[in-house]
């Protein structure tokens, strides 16, 4: 409710909140309490500006949001790699490979959102990581026909040609499902995440299948009622009940599948001279492969899940080299 680093005051965005829930004569109560309780857990509330009227704001230090940066994320990995190879022999040669891997994490790295929903509760937010991906199956191989025996015209057509096929198959990694909006009031519309329990007081619910109970919701306020003006863990768990219990990361993007190839025929001119005609086949099948999808669902719309964006569809790629 108070800002822990600058002496400031009152948190405007919970203050008017209390003002809206009915309970604003519970602040000038509560704040010794909370000033009591932050100075019995380490924090020193020398600073801070009790005269801060949280009505009109008058004694009060105006502030924005400030974030603390900490080097205390955890992750884990655990993996599983087979590898099948066949070297150049008969004309060809192989490669498959597949990789179970699960990763786990707090927060993934500084270009993702390092937030968490909860401030007071960060660990709440360990879950599958951004990158997780459970499955993943690669196939390439190499194919030459080679010198066909005789000279006629049938051996010159079938000699020569090289087949290079490449095919990845994976399984599609998470996303966090956010509402947009300050639910909880901590200043942060990245993280907040929506309910799986459906209160009537609040908005829309939608159904969805990111969510254990096939529903989700957007929190809102009601749900949260001061139970006492001396209770002294008010910062840490009646604000607890504001954020949303869906855990982070909870949806999963569609698995894709990319397969290209290329082929190429080699001509001779002579003994020195020859030349390659060469096509590259991308996304063979024309498969649509989704490359992003909408996190957001919040009370008036749910399309977390649905794509935004798209990796190619087909495409040729032609070209010619020439030796000598």
């Amino acid at each position: 409710m108070t800002n822990f680093f600058r002496p400031g005051g009152i948190n405007p965005s919970i203050a008017n909140f209390l003002f809206a829930v009915g309970a604003g004569s519970c602040v000038t109560t509560v704040l010794p309490a909370v000033m009591q309780y932050l100075q019995a857990i380490g924090y020193s509330t020398s600073g801070f500006n009790t005269a801060c009227d949280p009505g009109t704001f008058a004694g009060c230090i105006p502030f924005g949001d400030m974030d603390a940066n900490y080097s205390n994320g955890s992750s884990i990995y655990h993996g599983f790699s087979v590898n099948l190879r066949k070297r150049f022999n008969r004309h060809y040669e192989f490669l498959a490979s597949y990789t179970w891997s699960h990763a786990i994490d707090d927060s993934t790295d500084l270009q993702a959102t390092t937030t968490p929903q909860d401030s007071y509760y960060p660990a709440l937010d360990r879950s599958n990581s951004l990158f997780d991906q459970r499955h993943r199956f690669v196939f390439s191989g190499v194919y030459q026909t080679g010198r066909l025996g005789g000279s006629g015209f049938t051996s010159k057509v079938l000699s020569d040609w090289t087949f290079a096929p490449i095919i990845e198959v994976a399984s599609g990694r998470p996303f966090n499902v956010i509402t947009s909006g300050d639910d909880n009031f901590q200043l942060s519309s990245l993280t907040v995440r929506p309910d799986t329990t459906v209160n009537s007081t609040c908005g829309t619910a939608f159904q969805s299948k990111y969510s254990p109970s096939r529903t989700l919701q957007e929190g809102c306020y009601q749900v949260f009622t001061p139970t006492s003006a001396s209770q002294t863990d008010f910062p840490h768990v009646s604000l607890l009940a504001l954020d949303g219990n869906l855990g982070r990361n909870a949806g999963i993007q569609p698995w894709t599948l990319f397969d290209d190839i290329r082929v190429s025929k080699r001509i001779y001119f002579g003994e020195r001279f020859k030349m390659d005609l060469i096509a590259d086949v991308f996304n063979i099948a024309n498969r649509y492969n989704v490359a992003a999808v909408s996190p957001l669902c919040s009370s008036s719309f749910c399309n977390a899940g649905q794509a935004t964006a798209a990796y190619d569809p087909r495409q040729f790629q032609f070209a010619i080299k020439l030796n000598w």
